[in-house]
């Protein structure tokens, strides 16, 4: 099995919430979403403008990376067998996160359409 069926294999399980909380919260939530996101950091709206259909398709692969890790967190945490209290707080933190993405989405829609 190569590397890129591998992958394919998690994200799936992922999705469908059958990785381990910590495995789903820590590697995927947590660094995947760093790593994925942390170009958009370096990005300035001069930079935005010029390459505008590449940043929106990057943009549009973040978000469903980060939607489809915000779902498969909800549904680790639902078969999480361990402390309520920490199935608890990774649903909470996806909440406040997906509140906050909403906020910044808009804000990055204004920029993009402001041009």
């Amino acid at each position: 099995m190569n590397q890129l069926s591998k992958l394919e294999i998690n994200l799936i399980n992922l999705f469908q919430g059958k990785l381990p909380l910590y495995k789903s919260y820590w590697i995927y939530y947590v660094l995947g979403n760093f790593a994925i996101s942390a170009p958009l950091l370096l990005i300035s709206k001069i930079q935005i403008q010029s390459f505008i259909y590449t940043f929106s398709l990057y943009l549009l692969l973040n978000l469903i990376y980060y939607f489809t890790t915000c779902i498969g967190v909800w549904r680790s945490s639902q078969h999480y067998k361990g402390n309520k209290i920490l199935a608890f707080l990774a649903r909470f933190v996806v909440v406040i996160g997906i509140s906050t993405t909403a906020l910044e989405l808009k804000n990055i829609l204004t920029i993009i359409y402001s041009f």
